[in-house]
C-alpha cells in the first residue's frame, strides 16, 4: 500500500530563525536568443493535461496564456495565475512550486520548459532567474491586530470573516501558497441541524437527535462537551453561512428538507467565497506565511510569530484563533495503525496548531483517532481518492460488487460505511468488478462530481495495472482474473452466483441487487482500499471555544476551531459533520473573540 509523502510538502517552522534571501534577475543571453512566437507545451498535473501557449520575443517570455487544464479548484487552479505571473515577473524557469499545488506546479514547469526549447532558448539562463543569492537579511516586521486567525481553510476563513463582521480588524495567516487546505478538497455536505432552511424545507430533526446519532456513529468515543456545542450552535452557523449578510454562501434547497445541505461548487467555491469577503472587507490574508509560535505574557496569548520567504513578522493581538486543520500528513503524529492505509488529506496538514499550542501547555484529546473511510483509489499522486458517488452509481445500475485477491465476495458493498470498512480490514486489498453498464455510471458520476476526467480514464486503462490507480478491463471473466491474479475459474464462480442472487432481488449480505452482471464482456476491475485523511483528535476546548491547558483551565487569549479541535467525532467522522464543524466551530470562535454570545445568537 502506498502513501502519499506528504513529508515532503510540509513546512519546517523554526522560530526565531533568520536566514538570507533575494532573487537576482537576468535577461537571457545573446546567445540563447529565441525565436520570437508562440509555442504550445504541455505537463501533466494533478488531474490529467495542462496545456500552455508562450509567447517569447528573443530575449524574453511576453505572455503565458494557461489553454487547458482540469486542476482542482480552490488548489491547482488557483495556483496557476501564481505560477504565471512569477515566470513572467521573473523571466524564470522553472518556477518555484506552489506550496499545496505541487503536481500543479510539475506540470506547469514541464510545459513552460518544453515552450522555451522549441523556441531555442538558453534554459540555463532562465533558470539562474531564479536562484537566490545572499544579498539582503530577511526584514523584520511588527503588526498590531484586534485578531490573528492562523490557517485559511474553512473554519479560518469563517472565524476571520464573522470577526471582521463583528468589527474586529483581523490578520489570517495561511502557511501554503493558495487558502482552502482541506475544505477545498471537500464535496461541501454541511450539517444544518436547526437551521431555518430545515424549518422552511419541512424537515423535522432536534439538536438531540444529531447528538444520539453522532455518539453511536462514533461509538461513544466523543468529547460530549464538544459534541454539544456542535448540535446547539450549528443551525445558527449555517443560517450565517448562506446568509447575503453573512457568509454569502450558496447552498442548494433539497425537497422535502434533509439533514444535510450542499455547497454549489463543492468545497472550492464556499472557499473562494469566504475569502472574496473577508478581503473585499478589508481584511488582510497572507499566504506562504507560516505561523512559528504564540507570542504570551503574563500567562495570556497576545499573538503569533510569522514568516514568509523574506519578512520575520511579530504580529501582537488581543485574540488568538488556531484554525490550523490535522495532522493527517504527519507522520510523527499518525498512529502506527494508520499507515496500512492510503492517505487522502491535505498536504499541509501537519499538527503545526498543535505543537504550538502545546508549548503553552494546552490539553489534548483522541489523539489515537484517525477517520478512516472505505471505497478509496489511488491516484497517480499517491493520494487516495474518495470513489462514493461512483460507487453509489455502479451498486445502483447493481451489475457491480467487489471481490478478495481470492476473487470472492465479502460483504455488502452498499452497506454500511464502518461495517464495510471493517470487511475491507480482513483483506489485502479488493477490486470492484463492473461490466459495461456499471463501469459508464461510475465514471459518468465520478467525472460529473470533477473528480477525474474521461481522458484520464483512457490513459489509466491503457497502462493496464501499471501504476496507479489500478485499472484494467478484460474481454472476458477468465481474462481478468488474469490480470487481477485470482484463481483461475474464482471470478467465472462469483458471476454465477451474484447472478443468481440478482434472479431473487437479494443476497445472502442483505444486499439489494437491482440487476445482473452481464454475461458478456468486456469486463473492467479498479482497485479500491480503505483511505484515512481527518484527524479525530486534537486540541481541548471549552464551551466558549477557549483551548484548555493540561490542568483543565482556559488559556486565555488562545482560542480553536476545525479540526485542530479534538473530539466531536469519536473514532469515525459522521457524514457532513467534519464540513459543518469547520462552518461552525470558526464562526463560533470568530463570535466568541468579538464579546458574542456564540449560544444567543
Amino acid at each position: 500500500m502506498k502513501k502519499f509523502a506528504a513529508a515532503l510538502l510540509a513546512l519546517v517552522m523554526v522560530a526565531g530563525c533568520s536566514s538570507t534571501t533575494g532573487t537576482t534577475t537576468t535577461t537571457p543571453s545573446s546567445e540563447g536568443s529565441m525565436t520570437a512566437g508562440t509555442y504550445t507545451a504541455t505537463g501533466s498535473g494533478y488531474h490529467g493535461d495542462i496545456t500552455i501557449e508562450v509567447t517569447v520575443d528573443e530575449t524574453s517570455i511576453t505572455a503565458i496564456n494557461v489553454v487547458e487544464e482540469n486542476e482542482t479548484e480552490g488548489i491547482g487552479k488557483d495556483a496557476l495565475p501564481t505560477l504565471v505571473n512569477e515566470a513572467l515577473t521573473n523571466q524564470v524557469a522553472p518556477v518555484e512550486a506552489v506550496s499545496g499545488a505541487t503536481m500543479t506546479s510539475d506540470g506547469f514547469n514541464t510545459a513552460l520548459l518544453d515552450a522555451l526549447t522549441q523556441a531555442g532558448a538558453d534554459l540555463d539562463a532562465f533558470a539562474a532567474n531564479g536562484e537566490t543569492t545572499e544579498t539582503t537579511d530577511k526584514q523584520e516586521v511588527e503588526e498590531t491586530t484586534d485578531v490573528v486567525v492562523v490557517g485559511a481553510g474553512g473554519a479560518g476563513l469563517t472565524a476571520a470573516l464573522t470577526a471582521q463582521q463583528n468589527g474586529k480588524s483581523v490578520i489570517l495567516l495561511e502557511k501554503m501558497g493558495v487558502a482552502g487546505g482541506a475544505t477545498s478538497m471537500a464535496g461541501g455536505g454541511t450539517t444544518a441541524t436547526g437551521s431555518e432552511w430545515q424549518k422552511e424545507d419541512g424537515y423535522e430533526d432536534s439538536p438531540e437527535s444529531l447528538k444520539a446519532d453522532m455518539l453511536a456513529n462514533g461509538h461513544n468515543h466523543n468529547d460530549e462537551a464538544t459534541l454539544d456545542i456542535f448540535v446547539n450552535t450549528v443551525g445558527n452557523a449555517f443560517d450565517w453561512l448562506t446568509s447575503p449578510e453573512g457568509g454569502n454562501v450558496e447552498y442548494s434547497h433539497k425537497e422535502g428538507g434533509s439533514r444535510t445541505y450542499s455547497a454549489t461548487g463543492r468545497g472550492a467555491q464556499v472557499v473562494a467565497t469566504l475569502s472574496d469577503g473577508f478581503t473585499s472587507g478589508g481584511g488582510t490574508l497572507l499566504t506562504n506565511t507560516p505561523a512559528t509560535e504564540l507570542l504570551v505574557e503574563d500567562g495570556k496569548v497576545c499573538g503569533v510569530k510569522a514568516e514568509s520567504d523574506d519578512t520575520l513578522y511579530t504580529i501582537h493581538a488581543d485574540s488568538v484563533i488556531l484554525a490550523t486543520g490535522g495532522f493527517g500528513a504527519n507522520d510523527e503524529m499518525v498512529p502506527e495503525e494508520y499507515k496500512q492505509f492510503v492517505y487522502a488529506g491535505a498536504a499541509g496538514a501537519t499538527g503545526d496548531g498543535i505543537t504550538m499550542a502545546q508549548a503553552v501547555d494546552a490539553d489534548l484529546i483522541n489523539m489515537e483517532f484517525v477517520n478512516t473511510q472505505p471505497n478509496s483509489m489511488i491516484l497517480p499522486s499517491g493520494l487516495g481518492q474518495y470513489t462514493n458517488p461512483g460507487v453509489g452509481a455502479a451498486y445502483g445500475v447493481g451489475s457491480a460488487f467487489l471481490v478478495n485477491t481470492d476473487g470472492v465476495r465479502f460483504t455488502n458493498e452498499s452497506g454500511n460505511a464502518w461495517d464495510l470498512m471493517q470487511a475491507m480490514k480482513q483483506n489485502e486489498t479488493q477490486y470492484l468488478i463492473m461490466d459495461q453498464a456499471s463501469f459508464d455510471a461510475f465514471n459518468t458520476s465520478m467525472e460529473n462530481a470533477k473528480i477525474y476526467t474521461a481522458e484520464d480514464v483512457e490513459t489509466w486503462l491503457a497502462n493496464d495495472g501499471e501504476g496507479e490507480p489500478f485499472m484494467v478491463q478484460a474481454n472476458d471473466l477468465a481474462e481478468l482474473g488474469e490480470k487481477l491474479g485470482t484463481p483461475e475459474g474464482a471470478l467465472e464462480a462469483t458471476v454465477e452466483q451474484f447472478n443468481a442472487d440478482a434472479a431473487n432481488g437479494t443476497d445472502s449480505y442483505g444486499r439489494t441487487i437491482n440487476a445482473p452482471i452481464s454475461e458478456e464482456g468486456p469486463y473492467y476491475a479498479l482497485e479500491l482500499v480503505i483511505r484515512y485523511y481527518a484527524s479525530l483528535g486534537g486540541l481541548h476546548i471549552n464551551e466558549n471555544m477557549q483551548v484548555l491547558n493540561t490542568s483543565q483551565e482556559p488559556i486565555e487569549g488562545l482560542y480553536a476551531a476545525g479540526e485542530v479541535v479534538g473530539g466531536l467525532e469519536g473514532d469515525v467522522y459522521y457524514g457532513g459533520s467534519l464540513f459543518g464543524w469547520a462552518m461552525t466551530s470558526g464562526h463560533n470562535a470568530g463570535l466568541a473573540v468579538s464579546g458574542v454570545d456564540i449560544y444567543a445568537e
